[in-house]
């Protein structure tokens, strides 16, 4: 299982610094387009990627072994392998080996939200402190 923090390492910069255009894909483009993506890239330089923020999915796993349940919900994110997950909001519960639940209390608020409950970030706080 893949694990994820809010590390945000030099290879992860690469990654968001990287460029979705080939030089090929550039050079077919409209004159127009490529001054876009040029401004783009002039904005991205002055403004860079700091930090990140994952957003919780079904099946995270929490610091403390706990697993995010899974909720029937509208709202889903298509994943790497090509699954989907619900997408985990403030108030929506995590289960541990134990056989205890937490409820996440924290969220990204209206920054990131679905009908107005606030998703639940990597990081987010429990009601266990987890």
């Amino acid at each position: 299982m893949q694990l994820y923090t809010n590390e945000f390492t030099a290879e992860l910069k690469a990654e968001i610094d990287r460029s979705p255009f080939t030089y090929e894909e550039l050079a077919a483009m409209p004159e127009d387009a490529r001054a876009i993506i040029a401004e783009q890239e002039a904005f991205h330089r002055q403004h860079p990627v700091t930090a990140i923020w994952r957003i919780a999915t079904a099946g995270s796993q929490t610091r403390l072994g706990g697993v995010v349940l899974p909720v029937d919900r509208e709202a889903t994110m298509l994943m790497d392998d090509g699954s989907y997950t619900s997408v985990i909001v403030e108030g929506d519960c995590v289960a541990y080996p134990d056989g205890t639940l937490a409820t996440i209390m924290t969220s990204a608020g209206e920054a990131f939200s679905w009908r107005h409950q606030g998703g639940a970030l990597v990081g987010s706080l429990l009601g266990n402190d987890d």
